[in-house]
């Protein structure tokens, strides 16, 4: 049904990326067959954060993607986060897949698969964006949670030139440790005490796909969202004068 619609909006290859749950090897591999099916060509990227496969689809100019993930709820569900011609798709348009699916007429075709890792690509464009500055060296405590970000965001943060601690960074889809969702203040608890054991500058929780941060203060205060925009409009805001901010009530 995707790849029917992505003929539609004339897109020709989709990069496909997943999480680190249990069942996502499984719908990774019947979603590339059908995707391929309808005559799509398909970019696999393997186990990334989300924002690793939006990345990808305008790094490697497909403009379109599908992600794998149940996100930052519990280790049983999963689903896909889908954007074609550079639309994220969400109401109408996926009642129109549901619809698709339904009516079963689908394009027939023969998509080529291949293989990339862009992960080395995405840190280096952050590099080439951001320069920390601090003296001494930024103590960051990292906590990926078991999510799809324990491999890249430590390695992202050391290249940064921070002094990064890490924690339950083993791609785990189980989630031993906590339920992967930084918004849950009980989720934090274990990240607030390594801070403070560690007397460092800054925590950064991640949840199950990396699209959710949670942020802790070297006293162990929680930074909620609503606050962490602030900081981040403030310095938006600072090189683009009487711009406005949007932003999302939850």
């Amino acid at each position: 049904s995707i790849g029917t619609i992505a003929h539609k909006k004339n897109q020709k290859e989709i990069v496909v990326g997943r999480d680190g749950r249990i069942s996502s090897p499984e719908l990774n591999e019947v979603l590339i067959d059908g995707l391929r099916s309808t005559g799509i060509n398909v970019i696999n990227i393997g186990v990334v954060p989300t924002p690793v496969t939006y990345y990808a689809s305008h790094h490697l100019g497909t403009n379109s993607c599908v992600m794998i993930t149940g996100s930052h709820n519990a280790a049983e569900y999963n689903g896909l986060k889908t954007v074609l011609a550079s639309k994220s798709l969400s109401g109408d348009d996926i009642k129109e897949i549901k619809d698709c699916i339904v009516s079963k007429d689908y394009e027939v075709g023969q998509g080529k698969l291949r293989s990339t890792d862009v992960s080395n690509d995405y840190i280096q464009s952050i590099l080439d964006a951001i320069h920390l500055n601090k003296k001494p060296t930024l103590k960051v405590v990292l906590d990926c949670g078991n999510g799809s970000a324990g491999e890249i965001a430590p390695r992202l943060f050391n290249a940064l030139g921070c002094n990064v601690v890490t924690m339950f960074s083993e791609i785990d889809g189980n989630f031993p440790n906590h339920h992967p969702d930084p918004s849950q203040p009980e989720n934090l608890e274990d990240l607030i005490i390594k801070v403070k054991e560690e007397n460092a500058d800054i925590g950064f929780a991640l949840d199950g796909d990396a699209d959710r941060l949670g942020v802790i203060d070297a006293n162990g205060n929680i930074i909620w969202p609503d606050k962490q925009l602030m900081l981040l409009a403030k310095d938006v805001l600072s090189r683009n004068k009487r711009r406005h901010i949007i932003f999302d009530v939850k």
